[in-house]
């Protein structure tokens, strides 16, 4: 871990400052990746600061919808934000009657882009890693869907993408 560190350290991968700049930081770059194409993900020591992080994302893709464009229904997750089409969200139970494939099932920790959204509060979704299609039903949103631009560091544990950026407050346990 100490190789992992000073190989960071050595090519300005680690940024040293206040949290409300660190945070900035963090999602500008997130945002820059997203914006050319790449699979990013925020990472975050509190699910205080995650939530801050999605709500940003959320609304700066809102921001970003042609004028005049609507998000169209809203629905209520698990973590209490609201999601709509277009909205990256993250499973957090795992659910093998919820099958993705004959040997795949959702599982926590999946990544998926919201396809459209039932008046139940239904959420047909797309895998973000193998594309693959499945329909969320609305006991699973309430209880085990979250927004997806950011996650703890536990939450991230398994999920695949092409850039991360994290925000340490100096607080976090040696496993995180």
């Amino acid at each position: 871990t100490t190789v992992a560190l000073g190989f960071y350290l050595d090519n300005q991968r680690v940024h040293v400052g206040d949290l409300t700049p660190m945070t900035d930081h963090a999602f500008q770059a997130w945002r820059t990746d997203t914006t050319n194409g790449l699979d990013s993900i925020m990472l975050a020591p509190t699910r205080q600061l995650v939530a801050e992080l999605n709500q940003r994302a959320r609304t700066h893709r809102l921001a970003s919808l042609p004028d005049g464009a609507h998000p169209g229904r809203e629905v209520r997750l698990a973590d209490g934000c609201q999601a709509s089409v277009g909205d990256n969200v993250i499973t957090r139970t795992n659910d093998r009657r919820l099958r993705i494939s004959r040997t795949d099932w959702v599982k926590n920790g999946d990544r998926w882009i919201i396809r459209q959204t039932s008046s139940r509060g239904d959420l047909h979704v797309r895998h973000s890693a193998t594309g693959r299609l499945v329909t969320l039903p609305h006991d699973y949103v309430a209880t085990s869907v979250e927004l997806g631009y950011a996650t703890t560091v536990h939450t991230a544990q398994g999920v695949s993408v092409d850039t991360m950026h994290g925000v340490s407050t100096g607080d976090e346990t040696r496993q995180q």
